[in-house]
């Protein structure tokens, strides 16, 4: 069995949107795989960060 997914509402400013959509597209992601991706990405950051 995969990983459980729940689905989460929040906003963004249509630029921001429109930049992670390009992104997206460029990198054949969908958008909410797009936004999962940078965020994995930033904790991941903070997670090495906080390490040092």
């Amino acid at each position: 069995m995969g990983i459980e997914k729940k689905a989460y509402g929040f906003r963004l400013n249509e630029e921001l949107a429109e930049q992670i959509r390009s992104y997206a597209q460029m990198e054949n992601r969908s958008f909410s795989n797009m936004i999962e991706a940078i965020l994995l990405q930033y904790v991941s950051n903070r997670v090495d960060e906080d390490k040092k």
